[in-house]
């Protein structure tokens, strides 16, 4: 029966063995002229304990496949006849090509077999040698100081690979530790990719340091692998030591130490191949003239070491090119699919390409965000998976996660806001029996955040897909369902009054007060704001301390402000993106309440609702087109991308002319429009932080929502339906359909 090899196990013999080809042919001469040394040096005790001596060199190479196999069982368990495999070939590539070309193919081998990151099982194999050229280059300058070996050739090369290998091992270091310009600059130069390459890279860095992390905090494995290095380089030496006894049979403890030293002096620090005559040629250099050692010995000495240290290695990586003894014991089944949540578990795993799910996570974690910086932390720690992380329009940030086997949404905010998400929690806690209210499942306290986890419903879509996927009729079900809900379940209404004192702290505070803050810390937006009035998309308006002015200043419009039913609660942020349908009973649910306004009534909801059906919120938040600042006729000019979809359009003429009319009065009918600015506004001290290059077309948004509702007491009638929640566009070109943002009817990801 002919054994039938796969297409990369033939590529990999091919080039195995048509290197080891041209090794031999280039290195003929010196090889024959070893072999005849050896046969006529070496008596046949001599021989014997070379034997031994190739037992023990391999044992040596046995322990190092046990060290590497360290770290890589950090990510997913091999055996470790594999890793010893693998390293024999490594080993093969090395001898035949320079810069060790063979660490590479080693590392390749590993990750392929085991399906893990390459870039990962890389870093492992070359700290490894670092380590290694550390160690040795160390010990041979202290062998040399006692032995009496001047300073020179071998060893002059020892100092420098000794110093070269701290510096990268320190950067290295430096890296996985987070250092704040490493990690700058790795956010900056994976900017300079396509967006594809740009995920890609940074989750391969990411990868690095969060495997590396997580192996260097478990002190028993570190002991592990410190206790295998050593006691692969005494089997090195012994080796090494076997060779001498039987060449230089009545050597001195400083000529014995020399000549044990001497093979890793050669072929540690070296980056070059290993040829028999330039191995040969640096141990007599090492050795030197000086000592009293007859030449011809010495040169027997180098020939026999190359022997132990190369044949017995080659020999095994021949027949592990044919032979593959090692078991996959971790790899995943053949044709086995993964859960959603288990392909986020294992981070350095490479079952599936997930960088794409996680590329919000990384941007602002290698700018150094806190937040992103204690899901890592939890990440490492082993206290949650991973698996997708969202953009916020607030303080807080949303992920999908997964724990012992259950999936969840987590968010988390710094310790300052903690009581902002914990008016969340509790506001849900007491409506656990709302069957349209998404379930908290806990709360977390830590020094450096604050959380709560809220229940996952995989058959979940957002209600943005669902209206944008489905007849008119049925989104305008759904959005009648979610008021349905606010006035059957939550409100408790009060009385229509005025609230004058109350109005007035809440325009200075949330949002007068907000974009100043906003424009203090942006130049842009402080540039717009300079003049009385702007153009914002070809429209000329009022600018905002001028429109704030006149609003202030027209006695009715600041009185229907001040008019309104109050609630004792009331959701708050009911955009379109916190609502969701559950495709298994058609239901609404509503999710991540912001019940903290001064303002508390459901024209703030209504207000919330409208901010995305009238002015395409969802739109504004996914377009990362860039937003032009110029000046027009001496006056500040705002230019962006502004759109929404003709769905949208429809359900914003639905929700006014059908919902609103019948629960608002008019007076908080015509409010809406100024509430819808006010937190287009408000928003600016975040959008500052999180993207500064959108800022400036939520202020655009702001001022156009201002001067909306102004307009609206121009109008001659104004007690009915006013024209300003028409579905016309603001600007000149009619908006365009939208890009979806996902499949439409997708499970649910927050």
């Amino acid at each position: 029966m002919v054994h039938r090899y796969s297409r990369g196990r033939l590529v990999l013999i091919g080039l195995a063995l048509a290197s080891l080809a041209v090794f031999v042919a280039s290195t003929w001469p010196s090889l024959v002229a070893g072999a005849a040394r050896l046969a006529d040096g070496l008596s046949g005790g001599d021989w014997a304990v070379l034997g031994v001596a190739c037992v023990v060199q391999l044992g040596g190479h046995v322990l190092r496949a046990a060290r590497t196999k360290v770290p890589i069982d950090n990510v997913r368990r091999g055996s470790l006849a594999g890793q010893f495999r693998h390293l024999s070939i490594g080993y093969l590539f090395s001898l035949v090509w320079p810069l060790r070309l063979g660490e590479v193919v080693r590392a390749f081998l590993i990750a392929r077999t085991l399906r893990i990151s390459f870039l990962y099982t890389l870093l492992a194999v070359v700290l490894e040698r670092l380590l290694d050229v550390v160690l040795v280059a160390g010990a041979l300058l202290v062998v040399a100081a006692l032995a009496d070996i001047p300073l020179g050739g071998v060893l002059s090369v020892a100092l420098v690979a000794l110093l070269v290998s701290a510096a990268a091992i320190t950067a290295f270091a430096l890296l996985v530790r987070e250092n704040a310009l490493l990690m700058r600059l790795a956010w900056r130069g994976t900017a300079l990719l396509n967006t594809k390459l740009e995920n890609r890279a940074r989750f391969k860095l990411w990868s690095v340091i969060f495997g590396f992390q997580r192996f260097f905090r478990q002190r028993r494995q570190l002991v592990r692998y410190v206790g295998l290095a050593l006691a692969s380089w005494v089997c090195y030496a012994g080796a090494a030591l076997l060779v001498a006894l039987a060449v230089f049979p009545s050597l001195g403890w400083r000529d014995g130490a020399a000549a044990t030293a001497a093979p890793s002096a050669v072929s540690s620090p070296a980056l070059g191949n290993g040829a028999p005559g330039a191995y040969t040629e640096g141990v007599a250099g090492f050795l030197g003239d000086g000592r009293g050692l007859d030449g011809e010995a010495v040169l027997l000495f180098a020939t026999a070491t190359w022997a132990v240290v190369t044949v017995p290695v080659l020999v095994v990586a021949v027949v592990a090119l044919f032979v593959n003894w090692a078991r996959r014991t971790s790899a995943p089944l053949t044709g086995a699919e993964l859960s959603p949540a288990d392909r986020y578990v294992n981070k350095l795993g490479r079952d599936q390409d997930i960088s794409g799910a996680m590329t919000h996570f990384l941007d602002a974690y290698f700018q150094g965000q806190h937040l992103s910086q204690v899901l890592h932390r939890l990440e490492v720690n082993g206290n949650v998976s991973l698996v997708r992380f969202f953009k916020g329009g607030s303080n807080a940030v949303t992920i999908l996660a997964t724990s012992g086997g259950e999936t969840f949404v987590k968010k988390m905010v710094p310790p300052e806001y903690a009581h902002r998400l914990k008016n969340q929690h509790d506001w849900l806690a007491e409506r656990a029996d709302h069957a349209r209210l998404v379930t908290v499942l806990r709360e977390q306290h830590a020094e450096d955040h604050y959380a709560i986890d809220l229940e996952y419903r995989p058959n979940s879509v957002p209600l943005f897909d669902y209206v944008h996927g489905n007849p008119f009729s049925q989104g305008a079900a759904m959005l009648a369902e979610v008021w349905q809900y606010m006035y059957d379940e939550v409100y408790a209404l009060g009385p229509l009054e005025e609230h004058t004192e109350l109005l007035e702290d809440y325009v200075a505070e949330r949002l007068v007060l907000r974009v100043r803050a906003a424009a203090d810390s942006d130049p842009d937006l402080a540039e717009a704001m300079k003049a009385d009035r702007i153009f914002v998309n070809g429209r000329e308006v009022d600018n905002f301390d001028r429109v704030i002015d006149r609003i202030r200043a027209h006695e009715e419009a600041w009185r229907d402000l001040a008019t309104y039913r109050t609630s004792t609660n009331i959701h708050g942020d009911l955009t379109v993106d916190n609502v969701l349908v559950d495709l298994d009973t058609r239901r609404v649910l509503v999710i991540d309440p912001s019940d903290d306004n001064q303002v508390r009534g459901p024209v703030i909801d209504f207000a919330r609702h409208m901010q995305s059906l009238l002015y395409g919120y969802e739109f504004l938040n996914e377009d990362e087109a860039p937003v032009r600042l110029g000046n027009r006729d001496g006056m500040p000019e705002i230019v962006y991308r502004d759109h929404r979809s003709a769905r949208y359009a429809e359900l914003a003429d639905y929700i006014s002319a059908q919902v609103m009319t019948r629960h608002l009065t008019p007076a908080e009918q015509r409010a809406v429009l100024f509430h819808i600015g006010l937190f287009y506004g408000r928003m600016l001290t975040h959008r500052i932080v999180i993207n500064p290059a959108t800022a400036l077309k939520y202020y655009g948004v702001c001022v156009l929502a201002l001067n909306r509702f102004l307009d609206q007491y121009e109008l001659p009638v104004r007690d009915e339906q006013p024209d300003i929640f028409s579905s016309e566009p603001l600007e000149s070109e009619v908006p365009a359909e939208p890009a979806m943002r996902g499949q439409v009817l997708t499970p649910w990801t927050p």
